[in-house]
């Protein structure tokens, strides 16, 4: 959609001798958005979304400044509180950028646009890193951990003869050999590469 022009970048802007972060805003759509995406909605989509709706600048570029500063301010407000706390330190890399840029407006002397730090973002990135990797590992161990633990609860059940009629009844041998499948299949190197794409699990809950 950024390719075929319907979506476009709103950059920052100078205003009485202040920049004002409005690509804090990302990208807004265009009029050929408009055609392309809304037609089959509206007879005339572009009256629908005029220019002005499409750019509020247009309506009043005072209250604009001031919408995008509201925004900034906010963002400010919210990153500090990671700061404040000491939970940037468990942030990934991605989120760690991102977190200092609103609070401080930069990294390591770099705003969001350095293609240095838009790196970070990219899907390649992110599938090769050692902190993604990690979050992957874990994951099978807590999954490995999980399926262990019905194992021993399923058959300690069996092994308690007052269960033996419920035990029947709920078919619970027959689970148990599934739990078994699944634990084989949790310690694998294919379940380790099928989870590759996921959140995984975060390395602040180790534990359980």
């Amino acid at each position: 959609m950024i390719e075929n022009g319907s979506l476009e970048k709103i950059n920052d802007f100078e205003y009485e001798g202040e920049t004002i972060l409005a690509s804090r805003l990302g990208y807004r759509i265009t009029k050929t958005f408009s055609y392309r995406c809304l037609n089959r909605i509206f007879d005339e989509p572009t009256a629908v979304f005029s220019e002005r709706m499409l750019k509020p600048e247009l309506q009043g570029l005072e209250d604009y400044v001031d919408g995008i500063k509201n925004i900034v301010e906010a963002q400010q407000k919210v990153a500090l509180n990671y700061f404040e706390d000491g939970s940037i330190a468990a942030a990934i890399p991605p989120l760690k950028v991102l977190l200092h840029i609103m609070a401080y407006g930069s990294y390591k002397g770099k705003d969001i646009s350095d293609p240095e730090l838009r790196e970070l973002f990219s899907r390649d990135y992110v599938v090769n890193s050692d902190w993604y990797k990690e979050r992957l590992a874990l994951k099978q161990q807590k999954d490995i951990i999980f399926y262990k633990n019905q194992i021993k609860y399923s058959e300690d059940f069996i092994a308690n003869p007052y269960n033996t009629s419920i035990a029947s009844e709920m078919d619970i041998n027959n689970r148990l050999e599934n739990l078994r499948v699944q634990y084989k299949h949790v310690n694998s190197n294919e379940y380790l590469e099928s989870l590759m794409g996921t959140i995984g699990t975060d390395p602040l809950y180790r534990k359980g």
